[in-house]
């Protein structure tokens, strides 16, 4: 079998594709180029063989195989599409040849000792030697010996000495345009996603997985943050019907899938509803790549059907807690071990987000007056409490409104030299003493982090503990 080149130190990835009823895998490593199997391919007229023609690959002819005409592929599952059929052209590192597919699936990771040789015969007339099953996909896939492939059909490219046709050990799927009738200048490849009525894309090289949606945990109360367990690593969830630039989305009606971004040493989960297909799309006309870019741009295909690209550097910058993924955190695969119990109760407030801190050093809540703000409805700086002025810190997000009746309120709080007033959108609950479980987990650049956990099951729910009293003692 030809060699897969290995995605991490423990997977294969591969390049899968449908002939009939068969799902193909191919190594990414044997993928030169996809190409729409309209206009594309020129018919050979021959007696006999898998043979169904030729087309054009980098400036030369490179014969095309039609599984179905060796062997019995069974129908296709789905009514026939046109549109998805391509020509896969696979190279052995100096021969070339075409696969007629019905359709491009997209790109999948599996255990390397997943994969299973259920033929030992070793006979030459047979292309599929090897098995394996993607979780991801819900499929068993057949791995095609790409070269048997070419020395069964007698047929291939010669690669010149330039290597021209040379298949790019371990990457040559980036140059892979399994799309468009042509890559354009500078164009990347990218895994379609579909979210609600929606396409997004996101760079294929940064797109390490599409799972079932694992077991959630939350972050903060229902409706905020979550994180999963991935590969020994906890992983923040985002909604990608929720990214911003997006139109609004219908509920969702289907089970739905978890797409893993992967850059640097950083993943996010994006929730989505499927995995649609790879496709060559040239960088936006905005440039966009930079953090402080926007965060999805618009381009359209042939059929002027949008895709919103998503600028993957702004979209980790946008959602820090991504750093708890961060590979100096996975010593602690899960973060509820070591917990203990909540001796002193604890508040939960809203901010930008739920924390939570402890209630011993609280003397006071207080609910936003109009006596806080100005004429303008701008915080002061000080208030008058108990007949002494009281600093006041607001720690919600800039330009959040002050008016008075917005239910804000201010928690006071004993920090050793006196008081400080913290102004919090909301005081949502109080945990009992000894109905938590504390426990601490490593943030990338910030060290252990104190989170504090209720519920059970499914009700879990965990916040982010801040020392309020320490806090005011260091200002």
């Amino acid at each position: 079998m030809t060699a897969a080149p290995a995605h991490d130190g423990s997977t294969i990835r591969l390049a899968v594709a449908t002939v009939g009823a068969v799902t193909v895998a191919l190594p990414v490593g044997s993928v030169l180029h996809a190409l729409p199997l309209a206009g594309a391919l020129h018919p050979l007229p021959r007696r006999q063989g898998a043979l169904c023609g030729v087309v054009e690959h980098a400036g030369r002819l490179v014969p095309v195989v039609d599984l179905a005409r060796w062997v019995d592929v069974g129908a296709r599952a789905d009514e026939a599409n046109a549109k998805a059929e391509r020509i896969m052209v696979l190279g052995d590192g100096q021969r070339s040849i075409g696969l007629r597919v019905d359709a491009v699936l997209g790109l999948t990771d599996v255990p390397a000792a997943a994969l299973a040789q259920v033929l030992h015969d070793h006979d030459p007339e047979e292309v599929f030697h090897t098995v394996v099953k993607s979780d991801e996909l819900d499929r068993v896939l057949s791995v095609l010996d790409v070269g048997r492939l070419i020395a069964l059909a007698a047929a291939w490219q010669q690669a010149a000495d330039d290597g021209v046709a040379r298949a790019a050990p371990a990457a040559s799927a980036v140059n892979a345009d399994f799309g468009g009738k042509s890559a354009p200048a500078g164009a990347v490849l990218h895994a379609l996603l579909a979210i609600g009525d929606t396409r997004i894309a996101v760079p294929a090289s940064e797109l390490a997985q599409v799972i079932r949606m694992p077991a959630l945990r939350a972050i903060g109360p229902a409706g905020g943050s979550s994180y999963c367990s991935w590969r020994e690593r906890n992983l923040a969830v985002i909604d990608a019907a929720r990214l911003p630039g997006l139109p609004p989305q219908p509920p969702a009606t289907a089970a739905q899938l978890l797409a893993i971004i992967e850059r640097d040493d950083l993943a996010l989960g994006l929730v989505v509803r499927a995995a649609v297909e790879l496709r060559m799309l040239a960088p936006p006309g905005n440039g966009i790549g930079g953090a402080n870019e926007a965060l999805a741009t618009t381009v359209f295909d042939d059929d002027g059907a949008a895709i919103a690209v998503i600028n993957t550097a702004a979209l980790f910058a946008r959602n820090p807690e991504a750093s708890i993924s961060k590979t100096t955190a996975r010593a602690t695969a899960d973060p509820h071990t070591a917990q203990r119990t909540n001796g002193n109760a604890y508040i939960v407030f809203q901010t930008d987000q739920h924390h939570a801190t402890a209630i011993e050093p609280i003397e006071e809540i207080l609910a936003l007056q109009a006596a806080h703000v100005d004429a303008q409805e701008q915080l002061l700086p000080t208030i008058a409490w108990r007949g002494q002025p009281l600093r006041v810190v607001d720690l919600r997000p800039p330009g959040t409104p002050t008016p008075p009746g917005c239910g804000a309120r201010i928690i006071v709080v004993r920090d050793g030299g006196g008081c400080t007033g913290y102004v919090v959108k909301h005081v949502v609950l109080l945990i009992p003493p000894n109905t938590g479980k504390l426990y601490q987990m490593a943030l990338a650049g910030t060290g252990l982090v104190e989170f504090i956990t209720t519920g059970a099951a499914s009700e879990q729910v965990s916040y982010r503990t801040i020392d309020l009293a320490g806090r005011g003692a260091m200002m």
